[in-house]
């Protein structure tokens, strides 16, 4: 770098220090005849309501214009009107550390109210800390298609396992399990009476009857409950390759009391699979007809809409397991890696990880799975109003870019603090408005209130001294409110006034 360069280096750094690189306030001001019009004008229009501002002749526009226009032109500073955004915390409780049985706060602060100028944003900070031993609740979904049968044997004997890794993350895990195959109807299954009733090959002994999705146990701490009623599960069969999952995953996410999610743990539904998945339209290929309502229609532990009902798209079951807080994690083959890859890139807070051919490597996977999404941390919106924008500013050590979309911290341990700078900024006017600030697959969220301010909140002028724009009023004579002047005397300059 040679001296010249050096030296244009410097000015700019002392420039920007100095803020003379910061973009000048600028008034578009335009058909103004009020101080609301200036006001919803531009964020920068300010007003001037001091009573010998305006000259004779000029209009009323002249009053409307940037703060440091107004304060040159010699309007007093405390006659200039500028509303400015206020923020106000309605509830604000401390950070957990960790869980003690109650409900532990894990974002700060969770209710805020703004009053926001239109155009004009505004900037709150966010602080988040996941609380050291939050409950687990795992969903182990399975697919018992014939070609799982060595997983299947293989899983019988995995609650012991699984519940030791859950025991490194809480003190509070809970395991239940869920069973599917596919719509019990052509060309998905065979419709033989006999084939219904076993549908597996002709020499396996051990083979239930074919179904769509059924829940089989419903969370529980007891391992031992566990490997009793999942060891006496068997295998079933259908005829195509793709699996009837999504159906099964719609039906575990919103049949929340048949499953036992609680209030207030962290969800991982875990699909077991070595097969595709059958999606929204494929129904027609057996005449189904009748969209999936997302809607639970469980009895008898038996998904009874299976058949009268199309498959849910990717689409609906993103939302519902957002909803619900659910993170699934896509335990496969490595034959159908890169579709579930796919499906788990429109799914957010998804993950993905490879079986071996007997699922003997779950519990790592499982494991594996959930330190990737506890470790980043996802914030977003939802409900926002058409006329309000948000983008999202991480303050950490991993954070992505800001983004309007979302706000993301990378490689977040736990019980480690992490903040969010939150711009919103208003549009338009807007009545009185409400969204939300949310962590996908986190219970905690933060409601934002907010109106707009789009009026001139004048002082009240003594209306004995008002005056018409452009006129100048004699000191002497405004100081005497009574005085009548005799029409013939005033048109004699020259006379003195008589009392």
């Amino acid at each position: 770098m040679d001296l010249q360069q050096a030296v244009l280096l410097l000015l700019l750094l002392m420039m920007g220090r100095n803020g003379l690189c910061e973009p000048e306030e600028v008034c578009l001001k335009s058909g103004i005849e009020s101080c609301s019009d200036c006001i919803r004008s531009g964020p920068h229009c300010a007003w001037c309501q001091q009573l010998s501002f305006s000259k004779r002749g000029e209009q009323e526009a002249v009053r409307c214009d940037t703060r440091a226009q107004l304060r040159q032109r010699g309007c007093q500073e405390e006659e200039i009107l500028y509303p400015e955004n206020t923020l106000n915390i309605t509830m604000n409780k401390s950070l957990s550390t960790s869980f003690s049985q109650q409900d532990p706060v894990q974002i700060s602060p969770q209710k805020v109210h703004l009053h926001l100028r239109p155009g004009l944003p505004t900037t709150f900070t966010v602080s988040f800390k996941r609380a050291e031993g939050y409950p687990v609740d795992l969903y182990y979904l399975m697919d018992l298609s014939y070609s799982m049968k060595d997983d299947l044997e293989k899983v019988k004997n995995l609650g012991t396992d699984l519940f030791k890794a859950l025991e490194k993350i809480t003190a509070y895990a809970q395991i239940g399990f869920g069973a599917f195959v596919d719509k019990t109807v052509l060309p998905y299954t065979n419709t033989n009476k006999d084939k219904l009733q076993k549908p597996c090959d002709e020499g396996e002994q051990f083979c239930q009857a074919a179904f769509g999705y059924r829940h089989v146990l419903s969370m529980t701490s007891d391992r031992e409950e566990f490997r009793k009623i999942v060891g006496k599960q068997y295998i079933s069969g259908n005829l195509d390759s793709p699996e009837g999952s999504l159906d099964a995953m719609m039906q575990a996410a919103i049949c929340g009391m048949e499953v036992g999610w609680r209030n207030n743990s962290t969800r991982l539904l875990v699909l077991a699979t070595d097969a595709g998945f059958h999606m929204a339209g494929d129904g027609k290929l057996a005449g189904i007809l009748e969209p999936n309502d997302e809607q639970c229609h469980m009895k008898n532990n038996l998904y009874i809409q299976s058949s009268d009902m199309d498959y849910p798209s990717v689409g609906q079951l993103a939302i519902q397991l957002e909803k619900n807080n659910i993170q699934p994690i896509f335990a496969v083959t490595q034959n159908v890696q890169t579709v579930y890859k796919e499906l788990s890139k429109m799914i957010p807070k998804s993950e993905v990880g490879v079986l071996s051919e007997d699922s003997r490597n779950v519990v790592q996977l499982i494991e594996n799975a959930y330190n990737r999404l506890s470790s980043k941390v996802t914030v977003t919106h939802d409900n926002l109003p058409e006329d309000v924008r948000v983008e999202y500013t991480p303050l950490c050590k991993n954070g992505e870019p800001p983004s309007t979309s979302r706000g993301v911290c990378n490689e977040v341990l736990v019980g480690e603090e992490i903040y969010f700078n939150i711009t919103v900024t208003a549009s338009s006017c807007v009545g009185e408005e409400a969204f939300t600030i949310k962590l996908p697959g986190i219970r905690d969220t933060l409601a934002v209130s907010l109106s707009t301010d789009c009026e001139c909140h004048c002082q009240d002028l003594d209306p004995d001294l008002a005056f018409e724009p452009g006129q100048d009023l004699d000191p002497d004579l405004a100081s005497e409110p009574d005085l009548d002047l005799d029409p013939d005397l005033a048109s004699e300059p020259d006379l003195a006034l008589g009392l």
